[in-house]
């Protein structure tokens, strides 16, 4: 699994995910999530998945979660990629049951993923 960073200006980060992803990679978007929410009281990311290849079938998943659910409410959340992993990023990240800006975009469709990411901001590294 690789996790690289394209760009981050405050509580935006655009990330790029490749292979397949681990549940320590998993808590260190966490972290970086954690660390967004208690900095500038929102995060916002934009998760390119780029020969994203699924999850790992390693002990330790059942333990995670992305977030407390007050913390969902101050995120939002894109990911761009290959849409046959729509319907599993999205039951992953827990759309179907929270109620946090969560949505999946097919990688043809970058530059709108940066525009919904980028509503409601002044100044974005989305809108550059």
């Amino acid at each position: 699994m690789t996790i690289e960073s394209i760009k981050t200006l405050d509580s935006e980060h655009w990330i790029r995910i490749g292979g397949q992803l681990t549940v320590g990679d998993f808590h260190k978007l966490q972290r970086l999530g954690e660390s967004s929410l208690e900095r500038f009281g929102r995060f916002r990311i934009l998760i390119e998945l780029d020969g994203f290849q699924g999850w790992s079938r390693e002990p330790g998943w059942e333990d995670t979660f992305f977030l407390s659910e007050d913390e969902l409410q101050r995120v939002r959340i894109a990911m761009v990629g290959d849409e046959k992993w729509k319907d599993d990023a999205l039951m992953f990240m827990g759309k179907p049951i929270r109620k946090t800006a969560i949505e999946f975009f097919p990688a043809s469709r970058l530059a709108e993923a940066k525009v919904w990411l980028a509503e409601g901001s002044v100044q974005s590294l989305f809108l550059e």
